[in-house]
This record gives C-alpha cells, structure tokens and sequence, in this order.
C-alpha cells in the first residue's frame, strides 16, 4: 500500500543539512549557469527571450556575422551547423515524445556562455549552481572579490554589459584561440538575460560548512594554478570533471555526518566540527581492473555508501519535521525561552540540528513535539481512509502495522513519512551515480547503470590526473590562499596518498575496514602498484628509484607554472 500524505507533510528537502536537491545530474549543464549567478549576485533569472528551438535562426545569425566568411552557399551552411553542434552548442529532445529538438546548453569557452539563459529549465541542476556561487562567494569574502575573480579566469577578450543587464560582447582587441572568437560571434545572435529574482543569495550552507570552505579552496586553487598552462578546452574539461567529484564527496560525507549525529547526538560527527577533521567514510578506489581482493574492496565500500544514502532518507525527514515544530513553538513566548536556552541564535549548521535533537529530551518541549507529531499522524490516517467507507480498519491498517514497532509518535511519523516517500532514495541513487560519474568516460564510479552488483570506485584517467593537478596546487598552495613563491612543483608519492586519505577519505595501498588480513593488504600494495603504472603511462610518474619517500609526480600542465595571487 502506497502512504498517502497531506500537502503540508510531502518532501524531503531540507536546505538546513544540504542546500542541493539530491536527483540526476549533468555536470556539463553547470558552467553556464553558475557564471550567471555570479555575474548577477545570486539573482535569479528573468524571462528569457531567447527559444532554444530556433536552432537554425541562430546558424543563420552567424553566418551572416561580421567577423564570419565562407558560409554563404547552401553547402556551407551545412558545415557551419556541424560545427555549431559538434562545439557551440548541445542539444536534446522535447517532452516525452521527443517530437522536437532544443538546445540545452552553450558550450562553455568564455564568461559569456551564460548569456542566452540555456538550460531554460535551471531545476535540472539541482540548485548546484546557486550552491558553488554562495560556497565560492563565502570563500572569496565577498561578491566583487569574486566577480573579479571569475573575470581573471574566464572573461579574456569578453567586454561584460552593466551589472543590471549582464550579456555582454567580444573586446574586439584581445587575441583568442579560433573556437573562443567563434563562439562569441555566435552568442552574439542572442539576446542576454537579465538578473530577475532574489534566489536565496544570504542562504545558509548547511550541516557542513568546513567541508563547503574546502571545497571551495580546492577549486579557486586548482582554477588559479591551471587556468593559464592549460589550453582552454582541456581546461574547462578538467575542472568539471573537478567539480563533479568534489560535489559526490561532499554530499556523501554530509550523508555520514547527518546519521551519525542523529544516532549520536552528544558530540559533532568530524565533518561538522571546526577546524574540519578527516571524516567518514573511507573510499577504497581500485587500479587493477580485474576480478579479486581489490576490486571486491571497492564493490563493498559502495554497498556501504548506498545504504549510508538510504539511511539519510529517515535521519533527514527526522531533523526535517523538528525544525517544523521547533519553529510552530517558538510563536508561544513560554516556548520561546526553553528553546532559545537550547539553540540560541542559531537557525542554521551543525549545532543548530545538534540542538534541533536535545529539544527532542527537554521537558516541555517533548511533550509538545510528540503532540504535534500525534496529530500529523491522524491527518495522514484521515488522508488513507476510505471515502465511502470512513469507519473500515482495514483501510489504514497497514498504518497500524508500520506503527506497531515505533518507540514514540515522533518516530512513527517518521517511519510514514519514510514509507510514503520511498522514491526519494531512487532520487538519491540518481545523484550518487550522476555526480559519480557512471555513465561518463571519466568519474570514480565505474560498472553498468543497470546493475548496482557491478559498481564500484576506480578512478578514471583523466579524475586520476585532475586528483594529481589538484594536489599540487594545494600542497604547494600558501596560508594565505594564494601559490607559494616557488610555484608547482612535484609532490611526493607519500604526499599524494596522504593528500587524498585526509581530504577526500580515498585509499589506495591499504584496505578499508572491515577488511583485515594478509591477503587485503598484499592486494592494496599491488594496487598501489597498478596505480603507479597507469600514472608512469600517463606521464606522471617517471622516477625509477624503489624508495617510497622520494618518488615524485609530476602534475599535468605545471611545468611553466610559476603563479602568484593576491587571492
């Protein structure tokens, strides 16, 4: 039977433990529109003018554009829209029918990718985009620090319209590679979207907010590093491939932290403390590729991980409804004083849902939390009765069955909630695979969608390089943010593994618990070895030498990097 709920109980979101929707993800949607929501200091958009079925209308623009030759006759015109859908532009169907095609996004090779407003739909990212701006916002200091930034990175030859109007156009001066000049010329066929709505530029960042800063240090790092020794394209490639992991290793780890503090709530998961410690879970990646120790330890950690997402399901909805009740009482001024004894001035991060679970045990409190809990649970059992037949039992006896094993009325609604939204933790398997990288030619998960037994965590080539990149542009990072006056240089071996166990919880040359014994820990060593011919295949790893404190890696695209910022 199918939990019927009132309007008031549906959903699942709670921005106060995690501001993204957890569902299916496209990374390759994101750039466009975190540019915009940079440029327009988190404002959401206005209507946009632009129809992203008119693909043909904007070939024909370009090809009748200043700064474009040769594409007049009809067989040219084929060519230019070739081109257009091979490197401007990705497109996708309409509806369910597929009856039409749209494009989705603009191809990202300058700041003003995010002028015509594709994707139209901004909820298929999840809310990730306005996530990165208040993260990246947060760390920067403040909305020009960050504008400017952006500018530095991404805005070569691009002249950027007024801060009310955003759009913007080629600098005509600034020499550009041929595929960045192109792609400006095209943009200039659209019409720019302006700034509209507040879209929650002050929100809160979460349960985590030492994971958010880190994530944040990593990608102003590796951008400022890399932004300049490395072609355009390949760049752009590499930091969504960057930023793709880093939103699956943070959302996984809020997922441990957010059960752990529920079944313990004394003292703070790692995750939510600060200074952040290292924290949960353990990913044990593997490099060999085939059938054996190895590989068996990287299927098991992500069984784990996915019974860690379904177990949220419950810890969420649980601090989901408190914080609804907590807010209902703190209207009664009597109320008002145990509860601000408890929480303070807090309404958001991880001492405030640490408090959300005390006033569970404060007397008063308690008593009025499971009322408001009973009487929930009598709207959800008037929303399963029969309409003909309201006095029939066996109508919301399966309410009475779920009911049965519950410790308390707060705990019972929760289990409805739970049984009328299992769905959700589909949606949450979405997000893990998407952002996992699964369906990608590069991520950490890799196995068959169809097939949850095959998955498991081994890096990708191209994520291996990126992790390499990304480590030395922290180790050789100063306090202060910025690069040390020596610039890249290459990182040890030891340095390396240890820069993925304490930042992203990743092993590689010794098993994750539970796994014990002779036989685990000789296949974590061969591991390591595999992952030192891949890198050695790749040109990372050249040294010849059997000493584990003087192998050397050698970062991608760091060789004539000698950087220095005043971020």
């Amino acid at each position: 039977m199918k939990v019927k709920l009132p309007k008031e109980l549906r959903g699942v979101r709670f921005p106060q433990i995690l501001p993204i929707e957890m569902n299916d993800f496209d990374i390759d949607l994101l750039l466009p529109l975190l540019f915009f929501s940079i440029l327009a200091e988190g404002r959401g958009r206005a209507r946009i003018p632009n129809d992203p079925r008119a693909i043909d209308v904007y070939i024909n623009k370009l090809s009748q554009h200043p700064a474009v030759e040769g594409f007049s006759g009809p067989q040219e015109q084929r060519l230019l829209e070739r081109l257009v859908r091979t490197a401007l532009i990705t497109t996708g169907q309409i509806g369910r029918k597929h009856e039409d095609e749209q494009i989705t996004s603009i191809v990202t090779y300058s700041l003003l990718s995010h002028k015509p407003g594709f994707p139209k739909e901004a909820s298929r990212l999840r809310s990730a985009d306005l996530f990165l701006y208040q993260a990246l916002r947060s760390y920067m200091g403040s909305n020009q620090k960050l504008r400017e930034f952006f500018k530095e990175i991404f805005g070569r030859g691009v002249k950027l319209g007024k801060a009310g109007e955003l759009g913007g156009e080629y600098d005509g001066v600034t020499e550009v590679d041929t595929l960045t000049r192109l792609s400006l010329a095209f943009l200039d066929g659209f019409e720019s979207v302006r700034p509209g709505l507040s879209r929650e530029k002050n929100a809160d960042l979460g349960a985590c907010p030492g994971l958010i800063h880190q994530l944040a240090a990593d990608l102003v790092q590796y951008m400022l590093a890399y932004q300049k020794t490395m072609p355009l394209p390949a760049f752009i490639h590499h930091l969504l491939i960057l930023i793709n992991f880093e939103l699956f290793i943070y959302t996984l780890k809020v997922v441990y932290a957010v059960n752990t503090l529920v079944e313990q709530p004394e003292s703070l998961p790692p995750a939510m403390r600060q200074p952040l410690e290292p924290s949960p879970p353990a990913l044990y990646v593997d490099f060999t590729g085939q059938r054996g120790p190895s590989q068996e330890m990287a299927h098991a950690c992500v069984r784990r991980d996915i019974e860690a997402y379904q177990s949220f399901l419950s810890a969420n909805l649980l601090l989901r409804q408190l914080h609804s009740y907590v807010e209902q009482l703190q209207r009664n001024p009597r109320r008002r004083v145990i509860i601000e004894r408890v929480l303070g001035d807090k309404t958001t991060g991880p001492l405030y849902l640490q408090g959300l679970l005390a006033l569970r045990e404060q007397g008063g409190i308690q008593n009025d939390i499971e009322a408001q809990a009973r009487n929930d649970i009598d709207k959800i059992y008037e929303a399963n009765r029969d309409p003909e037949d309201p006095e029939n039992p066996l109508a919301t006896k399966p309410l009475d069955e779920l009911l049965a094993s519950t410790e308390s009325d707060l705990d019972g609604l929760v289990t409805l909630l739970k049984e009328s939204q299992r769905d959700a933790t589909q949606q949450f398997a979405k997000w893990y695979w998407s952002t996992g990288g699964l369906t990608r030619d590069e991520g950490l998960l890799r196995g068959q969608l169809k097939y949850r037994s095959s998955w498991h965590y081994a890096p990708t080539n191209d994520l291996l390089a990126v992790l390499v990149q990304l480590a030395a542009a922290r180790l050789s990072g100063s306090e202060d943010g910025g690069q040390s006056d020596q610039g890249l240089m290459p990182i040890r071996l030891q340095d390396f593994l240890r820069f993925l166990d304490e930042r992203f919880g990743l092993l590689v040359d010794r098993p994750p618990a539970p796994f014990v014994g002779a036989e685990y820990i000789a296949a974590a060593q061969e591991n390591l070895r595999a992952m030192l011919r891949r890198l050695r295949q790749m040109g990372i790893f050249r040294d010849l030498s059997d000493d584990f404190t003087v192998q050397r890696l050698h970062p991608p695209y760091a060789a004539t990097s000698m950087l220095l910022s005043h971020y």
